[in-house]
C-alpha cells in the first residue's frame, strides 16, 4: 500500500501539480521560448495568499471532476489530502511528505513542490481575483501546448468531504471545517457554499495584461493591443519587474520610449530603447540594448500575448519629485538653470510645460520665459522657449530636494532617500 500511494502522490504532482518551467509555449509553429506562459503575479503574492490556506481542487484524468484538497502550511509542510483508484474504486489518502515554497526570481509566480526525498520541481497556478479560482495548468510536450491540469479555488476552510476523506490528516488547528461543503464531487461541493473562495485578495490588482493562462486560453492570444497600450501608459513613471527579476521604468519622451533600469552601489543606471516592430508572425515590442557594436534586441515581446512586465505599485525617485512639484506648483529655484535664472523661479505644470517667475512670483512677461520639460535618460530636461536645453541626472536632483525621494527595490523594502 505504501509503494502505492507513492506511486500515486508522484502522479498527483506531476499531473496535477506540476509543470516543466523551460517548456513553454502554445501549439502550432509558435516558439516556445518566445510565448512565455507568465503567472499573474509575484512568488511573494502566492506566499501571502496561499501560506495557512486551503487549495480545493478538481482531480485530472480518470478523477475529473473528483474533490482533492491541499493545506499549504505557512512553514512549508503541506497536508494533502488526494484520490485514488484500486479495482475501481475510489478511496482518499494522505501524503505528509511533501514541501512547497515559492520561485522568487523576476516575477516568479511558481510554487516549489518536493517529495521528501526527491527532487524539486515547480507548478504553474493562476489566480483570478474575481471567483478565487486557484488553477493549475501544465506544459504537455506531446501536444505541444499548455493545458487546465486542474481547476480549483482557494479558500479559508478545509471541505467535510475531504475531513472525512482523510480523517488520520492533521491539518493545522486553526482551520476550522466547512460543514456545508460535503459532497465529494467538485461542481457540486463548489455549489455548496459560493461564498468560500476568497475574492479580491490584497495586492491581486498588481497584475499585467494577459497573465489569464495560455492553457486557459486553448494556447491563442490572452490580451489585446489596446490593453498592452492602456497598461503601459497607466505604468508610465512606474517601477516595473520583469522575468528576470530586474526593476525597470517605463518613460514615454515625445513619440519615443524608453525603460530604466535602476542602478545600484555596484552598477550604474541604464537606458533602453522600446521600440514597435512587425512580422509576418504579427506585432512586437522590442526592447534596444546600446552596445559597442549598436544596438542589439535585449527582449523581444509578442503583442497579445502573457506581458512580461509586472507592476510594483511603486513610483521611480525621479517622477515622484515632479508628482510634487505639480502637486504643489510653488515658484522653486533651480541652480542646474546657471547664472541666467538665478533670480528667476520656476512653476511646474501638467502635459511637460513650465512658467518661469520672477523672485516675487510675478510671471515674466514675454515668450522667452516659459517653456517644456520631461524626464529622458535618467534627466530632467528643461528647454526654455527661445533658448537651449537644461538638464540634471535625477540623483543630482533629489540630493536638494526636501523631502527626498524614495526608492522601492524588487526585495519589498524601502530603503529611504538618497
Amino acid at each position: 500500500m505504501k509503494a502505492l500511494a507513492f506511486r500515486l502522490s508522484a502522479l498527483l504532482l506531476a499531473g496535477a501539480a506540476l509543470a516543466a518551467c523551460t517548456a513553454q509555449g502554445q501549439s502550432g509553429n509558435l516558439d516556445p521560448k518566445v510565448y512565455f506562459n507568465h503567472t499573474p503575479y509575484s512568488g511573494r503574492f502566492y506566499e501571502a495568499l496561499l501560506s495557512d490556506r486551503v487549495n480545493v481542487l478538481s482531480g485530472g484524468g480518470q478523477f475529473r471532476n473528483v474533490v482533492i484538497g491541499v493545506v499549504f502550511g505557512a512553514d512549508g509542510t503541506v497536508f494533502q489530502c488526494a484520490a485514488g483508484r484500486v479495482e475501481g474504486k475510489l478511496f482518499w489518502w494522505s501524503n505528509p511528505n511533501i514541501r512547497w515554497g515559492t520561485y522568487r526570481r523576476g516575477d516568479g509566480g511558481r510554487l516549489i513542490w518536493q517529495q521528501v526525498g526527491g527532487e524539486r520541481r515547480r507548478t504553474t497556478r493562476f489566480y483570478d481575483p474575481k471567483t478565487g479560482e486557484l488553477s493549475v495548468e501544465g506544459w504537455r510536450k506531446k501536444k505541444n501546448a499548455w493545458v487546465v491540469v486542474n481547476r480549483g479555488q482557494i479558500q479559508d476552510t478545509w471541505p467535510r468531504a475531504l475531513a472525512d476523506a482523510c480523517p488520520n490528516l492533521k491539518i493545522p488547528a486553526h482551520i476550522r471545517i466547512n460543514e456545508k461543503q460535503t459532497s465529494k464531487k467538485f461542481d457540486e461541493l463548489r455549489r455548496q457554499d459560493p461564498d468560500a473562495p476568497i475574492r479580491n485578495f490584497p495586492g491581486s490588482h498588481l497584475t499585467a495584461p494577459g497573465r489569464t493562462g495560455l492553457g486557459a486560453s486553448g494556447n491563442r492570444p490572452t490580451t489585446t493591443k489596446a490593453e498592452v497600450e492602456a497598461f503601459l501608459e497607466a505604468q508610465e513613471g512606474n517601477v516595473i519587474v520583469n522575468s528576470r527579476g530586474r526593476d525597470l521604468t517605463y518613460v514615454r519622451v515625445g513619440d519615443r520610449e524608453e525603460l530604466w533600469r535602476m542602478g545600484n552601489y555596484y552598477r550604474a543606471d541604464g537606458y533602453l530603447d522600446v521600440v514597435r516592430t512587425m512580422d509576418e508572425a504579427g506585432e512586437w515590442i522590442e526592447i534596444h540594448e546600446e552596445t559597442h557594436d549598436g544596438p542589439k534586441v535585449w527582449r523581444r515581446y509578442p503583442i497579445g500575448y502573457p506581458f512580461p512586465y509586472l507592476p510594483t505599485g511603486h513610483r521611480h525617485p525621479a517622477f515622484q519629485i515632479t508628482d510634487a512639484w505639480l502637486a504643489k506648483p510653488h515658484p522653486r529655484s533651480l541652480a542646474f538653470m546657471g547664472e541666467a535664472y538665478a533670480d528667476k523661479r520656476f512653476v511646474f505644470h501638467p502635459e511637460g510645460r513650465f512658467s518661469v517667475v520672477d523672485e516675487a512670483g510675478n510671471l515674466v512677461e514675454g515668450p522667452h520665459f516659459d517653456g517644456v520639460w520631461r524626464w529622458t535618460k535618467g534627466h530632467l530636461e528643461m528647454t526654455v522657449r527661445d533658448d537651449r536645453s537644461y538638464s540634471i541626472n535625477w540623483r543630482e536632483l533629489a540630493v536638494d530636494v526636501d523631502p527626498p525621494p524614495k526608492m522601492w527595490s524588487r526585495y519589498l523594502r524601502d530603503v529611504g532617500g538618497w
